[in-house]
Order: structure tokens, then C-alpha cells, then sequence
């Protein structure tokens, strides 16, 4: 990992490995998951935040993340989201919700995601 591939937020040095998840999940704030996003030309929204606290609950209930359907699941039952499907989460974060979401809410990528 090179230093170049790190992320400064509030003046700390934040490690990453080479996906751009944090190297140590303790590093994780509100603030380190916008510098995240930001950095990939993403801003998060109220929809972005909600599940990313889906995912970061989940994980630290189950110890790992939620299925795809899961949170679709969660998203028809707590949001107000007309739309709750994958094709939904996808808009949200194309490259993969569930990966993606991990990675702004400071977890290690999922072994296995769609």
C-alpha cells in the first residue's frame, strides 16, 4: 500500500488497502465515509447514509453484510423508498451496493457480492 492510496480527513492520515476499504475499521466516521465517497466523485445522500447504517449495523450484529435481498427487504419496511429493489440500489451505487456500502462504511469488502 503507498501512501498515495491514503485519505486525509481532519488532518489524520486514514490507511486503505488497495480496493480503498480501511485498513483499520476503527479509522470509520461520518466524515471518513464522505472523504470516501467524494473521492469517487460521489455524494451521499439521505439513501446513501441509510444504507450504509443498514450495512454497518448488520455487519456488527451478524458479522458480515446483509444479502442483496435483505436490504431490500429493510428498505421496503423502514424507508419511505416507493421502489425498493435492486435495480434501486444499483442507481445508488452502480459499481455494487453491497460492496460499496461496505467500503464508505469503513468495512472490509464482502467476500462474495453481486
Amino acid at each position: 500500500m503507498s501512501a498515495q492510496s491514503d485519505l486525509i480527513v481532519d488532518g489524520k492520515r486514514i490507511a486503505l488497502d488497495d480496493d480503498g476499504h480501511l485498513v483499520a475499521s476503527s479509522d470509520w466516521s461520518e466524515a471518513v465515509g464522505r472523504a470516501l465517497a467524494e473521492r469517487a466523485g460521489l455524494r451521499l445522500d439521505d439513501r446513501h447514509w441509510w444504507l450504509i447504517r443498514f450495512v454497518r449495523d448488520h455487519h456488527a450484529r451478524y458479522g458480515m453484510p446483509p444479502l442483496m435481498r435483505v436490504v431490500i427487504r429493510a428498505m421496503r419496511e423502514q424507508t419511505d423508498q416507493a421502489d425498493a429493489s435492486s435495480r434501486t440500489l444499483y442507481r445508488m451505487f452502480p459499481e455494487g451496493p453491497i460492496r460499496e456500502a461496505c467500503r464508505y462504511a469503513g468495512l472490509p469488502r464482502p467476500e462474495s457480492c453481486i
